[in-house]
């Protein structure tokens, strides 16, 4: 089928077809509703994927096309757009910020890559109509995307084959809170998930009901212990416990190096700006995908934490100390002995 005089369709019934121009020596990638006339583009259909807190993730999926200019090359990545939210930075702030504060503490084959797109005026509508119809969490069914957004990122696609098997998780916080007391039954993560046990809230890093702290471990038999509450499958839990060491020693060690003191004291611009690091070092997403030439090992969701958010991590703080949810000294009425800290086992 010959495309080349093909035009996306207008409807709004469906996902989105665009033009996708991937990047060149002078141009960047480009992603348009209309064909442009600098260079080969190959349409494709954008399908709504997931969303967090800060961002929304679609898959490209290419349209059959038989002209070899119009084709794709390479693994075909996800696109990734921002909500529309005051704390949430530009796709180009995000790239800056990725490239210059985080890129170089980890070895490439072990981060999400990230690559700018240029989007016309058009595509962001579009795609607001599309996440509109969406089903979505209730709690985030208000969350849009900036319509003079100029530019989105292409993001490594670690979607799995179906002869693969895919785990995410946050590895969190991989070494105890600086400000934490000495004597403390519990780490910063394991105190604000017993925390929110206590008010019947969980999260997904909750439900794992495993220590960071374990998945770091010296003892082979804590980390066995850890990737066994991660994930079922065996490759990845060898993986896991031994050849993953390296990468989440580097996540702890630049965790800590960049907030040794804690956000109690007295912080200053250049502190603050370490601490933001820290914070978004806590909470990036490990993608594990085991398949036919091994496990691929990739960090995500690197996007820097906003000073502006001091205040919430200071008192997020100081409720796990004086409520005792550190020491496992909390109030009577919502009191359980941990048993998942590595801290108190």
């Amino acid at each position: 089928m010959d495309l080349s005089n093909y035009v996306p369709s207008s409807s709004t019934s469906g996902p989105p077809v665009v033009w996708f121009a991937q990047a060149t020596e002078s141009l960047c990638a480009r992603m348009s509703l209309q064909q442009p006339t600098d260079r080969p583009a190959a349409p494709c259909a954008l399908t709504y994927l997931n969303e967090g807190g800060a961002n929304f993730v679609f898959r490209i999926q290419p349209q059959a096309c038989q002209d070899p200019s119009m084709q794709l090359h390479g693994r075909v990545p996800l696109f990734r757009i921002r909500k529309d939210l005051s704390h949430v930075q530009t796709a180009e702030e995000q790239l800056h910020s990725f490239n210059q504060h985080f890129q170089p503490l980890f070895s490439a084959q072990n981060l999400v890559e990230h690559e700018a797109i240029q989007l016309d005026d058009h595509v962001i509508p579009r795609l607001n109509q599309t996440v509109s119809q969406a089903k979505r969490s209730s709690s985030r069914t208000g969350d849009l995307m900036p319509h003079d957004e100029k530019y989105g990122l292409l993001i490594t696609n670690m979607s799995p084959l179906p002869t693969e098997t895919l785990v995410q998780f946050k590895p969190k916080w991989l070494a105890q809170s600086p400000n934490a007391p000495e004597d403390s039954k519990r780490c910063r993560t394991c105190a604000l998930r017993a925390q929110r046990q206590a008010k019947n809230q969980s999260t997904a890093t909750d439900a794992h009901e495993s220590c960071p702290l374990a998945m770091i471990s010296g003892n082979a038999h804590d980390r066995r212990r850890a990737a066994e509450a991660t994930t079922t499958d065996k490759k990845l839990q060898d993986y896991l416990v031994d050849d993953a060491q390296p990468l989440l020693s580097a996540l702890k060690e630049n965790q800590q190096r960049f907030d040794p003191s804690g956000v109690l004291g007295i912080v200053d611009d250049d502190v603050l700006s370490d601490i933001c690091k820290a914070m978004s070092l806590r909470d990036c997403t490990l993608f594990l995908k085991h398949g036919q030439l091994g496990v691929e090992a990739r960090l995500s969701d690197l996007d820097l934490k906003q000073p502006e958010k001091v205040d919430k991590w200071r008192g997020v703080e100081e409720v796990l100390i004086n409520e005792g949810w550190y020491q496992n000294r909390e109030k009577k009425e919502v009191w359980m002995e941990e048993r998942i800290c590595l801290l108190s086992t």
